[in-house]
């Protein structure tokens, strides 16, 4: 191994700053790396110490460093859960170094430059986009384990239980309502049919009344417009691209470029945006400054309120969805992963997650398809990231949505 020659390339990714101070996280984030062995991307079990400092060029590190065993890199990328310990970001920005070596080996090398990282970090991002080359309007999750599930929930169907994922790209935002009219228009016009329009209290505001196979569909036409391969078929030998129709089964390419639907467990690996044992994809209260949804102080002590629907987003009788982006990201930089509106995901419904690596779920056909994320109209219960809710496919509402993901 050449370790004179890796280098690290750094970017930092936006943090919720305020609502980590105000709900008083733990001195716990999240680093998501990207590793070079010379050229090429690393891949194989890395052994890391990181360090933090006052600044770029002071020597003595605050902290002596925080050692990170036997770290799984694929294609270049990795993750790592780093805790400093109280009073060491004191409220300031501080610069994260490390060091690392192929696990067992005799010497570390020491990356270069350091990484400048916010006061309060949960989740930072090293590599550029041009580097990474995540698509427009999307972001990257990291490949790993974590804990899918909440014991804080009281939720019966969301026991916890162990998930791996691979990386993938998610869409950052919901998809719009402009956003699914430009490819429905296209769509329409080569081929496909659809059971919904598709509505939306406005072009910026969330598409909803689109049931599973609109989406999967929907998905399938934004891939062809975009010229990537599309994921869903209609046959085993995947040679029929599904357009119409509501079939019981469908087949999917997981191998292809383009764009679907995220399994209940990367939706959730997403949500909670490098976070963990959270209720939230920020920490564990909520309030109307953090999502669209109902407030219910009486019977949730973690609900901060205002009472009722978020004022922002009613006329004075009747409340509605929230334009997408409105509230902060999660240390993904992902958007309205809790409220707004509900999103479709790829699994068929079980009375219990499927865990496990890389699940996809129960095998079908049944009967319903999950959702997850809560919406405008639901109390914050709804709205944790272990929450999971589920529909006929052939279902379409005012609260729900969806966004997509893509493979690496």
């Amino acid at each position: 191994m050449k370790t004179k020659n890796r280098t690290l390339l750094t970017a930092l990714l936006a943090v919720l700053a305020s609502a980590l101070h105000l709900y008083g996280q733990g001195t716990a984030f999240t680093y998501l790396g990207r590793l070079h062995d010379s050229a090429s991307p690393a891949t194989g079990l890395y052994d890391f110490i990181f360090l933090v400092y006052a600044d770029t060029n002071t020597t003595v590190p605050l902290v002596s460093g925080y050692p990170v065993a036997a770290v799984p890199v694929s294609n270049g990328l990795f993750t790592a859960t780093i805790d400093f310990g109280a009073g060491v970001f004191n409220g300031c920005d501080r610069w994260l170094g490390i060091k690392v070596r192929s696990t067992g080996g005799e010497g570390y090398a020491l990356l270069d430059p350091r990484q400048k990282i916010t006061a309060t970090p949960y989740a930072v991002l090293a590599g550029t986009a041009a580097t990474l080359a995540i698509p427009s309007g999307m972001a990257l999750i990291p490949a790993g384990a974590f804990t899918m599930g909440d014991p804080l929930g009281g939720l019966a169907d969301a026991v916890p239980t162990n998930a791996t994922v691979a990386a993938f790209y998610m869409d950052v935002n919901l998809v719009s309502l402009s956003q699914w009219r430009a490819v429905y228009y296209w769509a329409t016009n080569h081929g496909y049919r659809y059971s919904e329009a598709g509505s939306g209290k406005a072009a910026n505001h969330p598409v909803q009344t689109v049931d599973w196979y609109d989406c999967v569909k929907w998905s399938n036409a934004r891939s062809q417009q975009a010229g990537q391969t599309p994921v869903y078929y209609t046959d085993s030998g995947l040679t029929q691209v599904y357009t119409n129709g509501e079939p019981p089964t469908l087949y999917l390419n997981w191998a292809a470029s383009g764009y679907r639907l995220p399994t209940e467990a990367e939706w959730e690996k997403a949500a909670r945006g490098g976070l963990s044992g959270q209720r939230f994809p920020w920490g564990n209260m909520i309030d109307g400054t953090l999502a669209n949804y109902f407030g219910n102080t009486a019977h949730y002590t973690y609900d901060l309120g205002p009472n009722s629907f978020n004022a922002a987003f009613t006329n004075g009788l009747m409340p509605y969805t929230s334009p997408v982006g409105s509230f902060a990201a999660n240390g993904y930089g992902l958007y309205d992963m809790a409220g707004n509106v509900w999103e479709w995901c790829w699994d068929w419904y079980g009375p219990t997650y499927a865990g496990g690596v890389d699940s996809r779920g129960p095998a079908g056909p049944l009967k319903y398809r999950v959702l997850r994320g809560g919406n405008w109209y639901n109390n914050p219960i709804y709205t944790q990231c272990a929450c999971r809710y589920y529909y006929v496919p052939t279902i379409a509402f005012d609260d729900i949505g969806f966004r997509c993901v893509r493979g690496l």
